[in-house]
């Protein structure tokens, strides 16, 4: 309430704000006239209504509200002495309850608004006797008035929560008046003070922390107990489980290592990386391996059928799609079924896009990491392990817990979520122990896990090769099929030397004979080759020396009828091949030799001294030695180590 151009007025906003009337009554009185609207509302000015030109029956809820509208616009004068203060607005802002926490933003609003209303009524009060006049020398206490005009503020401006009661109101700022702001903060905020202060120096908080953060997790009445028999001794004073709590919640940071492991803290309260999947495939890869939760029956050496045992998948994800590449299943994990799982990785990718492909990068968590390390390099142009005992850094540990819910939890055997969950969530034993008989034995179970898997590929193929085709070609890296190989080639154990008709191998108990038609690979006569093959194709095999720095890459021999008859398409083509290498070998060795025959006959003839055939007189059959030592000087054409080559393919093969 207020007057304007000496009329007594009312705010449309406070009308509408207290229920007097709706928006809509307002417009519609307004529109009509039926109101008098002295001041036009605009940005921030509220529009004023007279007072006296409401219908009765919304003065009456004005009335209501405010019993003496006239008395209440004309004492409005704490409103008149209220001042913002910076000072007080800091005092609250910064207060601190415990540690770094502050007052809540809500109850710092309502303790400033109490506190500069009070610095107003305290003004009022020095100017007593010049305001008791613009007060209009009212018979009632002063305080009655105080309270009317505290009352009748917009809360919208001022959040105060100042009593009604005249006599309360005093009562309150009198104690303002000699506390301070500080009186007006709830005591729940300031008995956390209290407590605190019962553990005031570095001693006794030093007490208080080893026994909150002790290993065997104390509960708060625990920790109390044992720090009350110190402090009796110390002469400290003692706590209470309060107390407890309210330190423990103040440093939770500092003693949750200590209570559950620095593994623990580094997964539920260390700072977490935010990462986000790679657009296009190739790009990372991560792999572990996963005791699957599906059980399968066995008979061990004593002739006993157990139903426990689980098998062990090693899966390589793309992150891409969370497409699974590669996977491996075997009884337990081993470096060699991570092999497999690459291998497997690297031959999909031919299946998919038609060349095996390198990923940019690859993640493994660190078991076997130094045997594995040239492994993860050859498939990856970088390898990162992940840190010790960091499952958040490996979405595959999230995928597992996926493919259990969507695939495994549907089987009769299946056994659950594992040890650390709840056992709400377990199947029923009873009903296993049941259903154990029909339990699969393991390699029909490796079956149906391979249908899973390829289930999975195949929900997500035509995605993951959509992406691969938006791959810009420069983030693509192939692997060659030597590279292959020599990262997951199978061996035989065994190395061998080379004979004229090449490496002659025994896999798997059958003999194969491989050669190359590199014509490096016969410089090495003298080296003892191993021999990489991939167990699903042994038709081209890699042979590598001992100390791996000679590699070459074999094929099959093909094989020839003897018998003309027996020929067919392909085998002229085959013994073509064989042929010409052959003539390029003897071309080359011919040419290699004659430089060596023609320099040595001139450094023979210049040095008589190092000839044999110019110090001794060596006759050859038919008792000559000059035509012998002129033929060393004439250096002799090598040509004639050679035969002439006969004109048909056929001959002499």
């Amino acid at each position: 309430m207020q007057y304007y151009n000496n009329v007594l007025t009312v705010e449309s906003r406070w009308l509408i704000d207290n229920n007097v009337m709706s928006k809509s009554n307002y417009n519609w009185l307004s529109v009509h006239r039926d109101i008098n609207v002295v001041r036009r509302g605009c940005a921030g000015t509220p529009a004023l209504v007279a007072f006296d030109s409401l219908p009765d029956r919304f003065k009456t809820k004005v009335l209501e509200l405010v019993p003496d509208p006239y008395r209440t616009a004309k004492t409005n004068a704490v409103e008149d002495c209220i001042e913002q203060s910076s000072q007080t607005a800091h005092f609250f802002d910064d207060y601190v309850i415990e540690g770094s926490r502050h007052l809540p933003p809500d109850k710092r609003r309502e303790y400033y608004a109490n506190a500069i209303i009070f610095d107003g009524i305290k003004k009022l009060i020095a100017n007593r006797h010049a305001k008791r006049t613009a007060l209009g020398h009212a018979a009632t206490r002063f305080w009655d008035e105080i309270s009317v005009c505290v009352q009748a503020l917009d809360t919208k401006i001022y959040p105060h929560a100042l009593p009604s009661n005249a006599r309360s109101l005093e009562r309150k700022y009198k104690k303002y008046i000699d506390e301070g702001p500080e009186s007006l903060i709830h005591k729940a905020y300031k008995e956390q003070h209290k407590n605190a202060a019962k553990v005031a120096d570095y001693n006794q908080q030093s007490a208080l922390m080893v026994l909150m953060s002790d290993p065997r997790n104390l509960d708060n009445e625990q920790v109390s107990r044992l720090y009350n028999m110190l402090a009796e001794q110390m002469m400290w004073k003692k706590i209470g489980a309060g107390t407890v709590a309210v330190w423990r919640d103040k440093f939770d940071d500092v003693i949750y290592a200590r209570r559950h492991g620095a593994t623990a803290y580094r997964n539920n309260k260390a700072m977490q990386v935010k990462r986000k999947a790679p657009v296009y495939p190739l790009q990372f890869w991560t792999l572990d391996g996963w005791d699957v939760e599906l059980m399968y029956q066995t008979t061990n050496e004593k002739g006993v059928t157990v139903y426990h045992n689980r098998p062990t998948i090693v899966v390589v994800l793309d992150a891409c799609c969370k497409y699974p590449i590669g996977y491996a299943i075997g009884t337990h994990e081993t470096p060699e079924l991570i092999k497999e799982a690459l291998r497997n990785a690297a031959k999909h990718t031919a299946q998919l896009f038609g060349t095996m492909y390198r990923t940019a990068q690859v993640q493994s968590d660190n078991y076997a990491i130094k045997k594995m390390m040239p492994t993860y390099t050859g498939v990856a142009e970088v390898a990162t392990p992940a840190a010790v005992k960091n499952a958040k850094a490996k979405i595959i540990e999230r995928w597992f817990e996926y493919f259990n819910k969507k695939y495994c939890q549907l089987e009769k055997n299946w056994s659950g979520f594992g040890v650390t969950s709840s056992k709400k969530l377990q199947p029923n034993s009873e009903y296993l122990n049941k259903e154990r008989h029909n339990f699969p034995t393991y390699e029909e179970l490796c079956a149906k896990l391979v249908r899973f898997l390829e289930a999975e590929r195949a929900e997500l193929h035509d995605e993951y090769v959509a992406c691969f085709n938006d791959t810009p070609a420069e983030r693509l890296t192939e692997l060659s099929y030597e590279q292959y190989l020599m990262l997951f080639g199978a061996t035989t154990g065994n190395r061998n030397l080379l004979q004229g008709s090449g490496l002659k191998i025994t896999i798997g108990g059958v003999k194969h004979d491989y050669d190359c038609f590199d014509p490096d690979f016969r410089k090495y006569a003298s080296a003892h080759w191993e021999v990489r093959y991939d167990p699903d194709d042994r038709t081209k095999v890699l042979a590598v020396n001992e100390d791996e720095t000679l590699r070459f890459m074999l094929e099959e021999k093909y094989v020839q009828p003897m018998a003309l008859a027996d020929r067919k398409e392909g085998d002229a083509e085959q013994l073509r091949r064989v042929l010409d290498f052959n003539r390029r070998q003897e071309n080359r060795i011919v040419d290699e030799l004659g430089g060596y025959i023609e320099t040595a006959a001139g450094l023979l003839e210049n040095n008589t001294a190092l000839s044999t055939l110019q110090k001794l007189m060596i006759t050859d059959s038919r008792g000559q030695h000059k035509d012998r030592r002129n033929a060393a000087r004439l250096a002799i054409s090598a040509r004639e180590v050679f035969e002439p080559e006969e004109e048909s393919i056929y001959a002499g093969y």
